[in-house]
Formats: C-alpha cells, sequence, structure tokens
C-alpha cells in the first residue's frame, strides 16, 4: 500500500488522492482502493504498468528515479498473499485508481 500511495502522491500534483479500505469479515477479504486525480496513464500504457521495469517513457520523463520494479513487486508480494491488483485509468490528465485485495487468513 505504501507503493501504491507513493505512486499516487508523485503523479498528482493538483487534485487530491483518496484510500478506500473494507473489509469483509464473512470473505475474510481485504480490499484497499488508492485514486488519485493526477497524471492518469494511457490506454497503450496501462497493460505495461506491471511488467518488470515496465517504466513508462512518460513516468521517467516525470521521474528520474527508480527503475520499474515497484508495481513488480507490489504485485508480487499481493498474489502471494493469494491476492489481486488492478490498475485503472481514463486517461492522461485524469488520474488512476489502483485496487488490490488480499485474504486475510
Amino acid at each position: 500500500m505504501i507503493n501504491l500511495v507513493k505512486n499516487a502522491k508523485m503523479f498528482t500534483n493538483l487534485g487530491a488522492i483518496d484510500i478506500k479500505m473494507s473489509y469483509n469479515k464473512k470473505k475474510q477479504q481485504l480490499v484497499v482502493h488508492v485514486n488519485d486525480t493526477g497524471s492518469g496513464i494511457s490506454e497503450e500504457e496501462l497493460p505495461k504498468l506491471f511488467n518488470k521495469f515496465g517504466k513508462m517513457h512518460r513516468t521517467a520523463e516525470m521521474n528520474s528515479e527508480g527503475l520499474g520494479l515497484g508495481l513488480t513487486i507490489v504485485q508480487g508480494i499481493i498474489e502471494k498473499a493469494g491476492g489481486r491488483i488492478v490498475a485503472q485509468s481514463t486517461g492522461l490528465g485524469r488520474g488512476s485508481t489502483f485496487c488490490f485485495s488480499m485474504q486475510m487468513r
């Protein structure tokens, strides 16, 4: 979650970052949404986000630090815990949402 919040902060110069968490006791499942009003993600870049060294060209221009491993590592941790992560954006300049769920057993 820290990585997702740091990314949202990095790419949101103006606007807001919302973090929503819910826990379904019956399913023993935690669901977290990190939503921002930042720079957004193009439709063609969305499928590449979780690739190792998948730093997008536009991301590299905005943030020269990092190798593009953060989301790959996040995905690996979540999937090893039996969870799933997805990213959504309606395009450049329209923010993005990262949502993950994990079983809490």
